[in-house]
């Protein structure tokens, strides 16, 4: 059954809203909402407004120009155009827009992470095992070695 409500989208998000549909959003937080504590959600959640606490699933976490996002964050996908501090636990994919600022931790079940320029990251990144000690051979004392970053250039 279809609503009549319709999600308010910004410019950028039209061409999402396509691809994607209205019916497959869990849910909308519209700029100059805040909430505080944990969320749970089963497909996408779009954040115009303000998150602090936890926010998990499986799903994909869309945080707008305008969403504010200071959380333990544990999603399949995670799409940031605005602002997130925290940790940061995908399966999938980490896509760090234009405008968008990620301060804190990554860890990626695969290495699927996208900064596009003008994107902003501050932190540490692990790639590979998703905050899954366990997947890890050996000691676990013993560190995994760690590459280094280097930023694209254009030719």
């Amino acid at each position: 059954m279809k609503s009549a409500f319709s999600m308010p989208f910004g410019k950028e998000m039209n061409a999402m809203r396509d691809q994607i549909g209205q019916d497959d959003i869990s849910g909308f937080l519209a700029e100059g909402t805040e909430i505080k504590g944990e969320i749970r959600f089963r497909t996408i959640l779009r954040v115009d407004g303000k998150i602090s606490g936890k926010i998990v699933s499986e799903g994909e976490l869309v945080i707008g120009e305008s969403g504010e996002v200071e959380a333990e964050v544990r999603v399949g996908t995670l799409s940031v155009s605005g602002s997130l501090t925290g940790s940061v636990n995908a399966t999938d994919k980490v896509e760090i827009h234009p405008r968008g600022k990620v301060h804190g931790d990554l860890a990626l079940a695969k290495p699927n992470l996208v900064i596009h320029e003008g994107g902003v990251f501050e932190g540490s990144i692990d790639m590979g095992n998703a905050g899954h000690p366990e997947t890890r051979g050996g000691d676990a004392e013993e560190e995994s070695p760690r590459g280094t970053i280097e930023p694209f250039r254009k030719l």
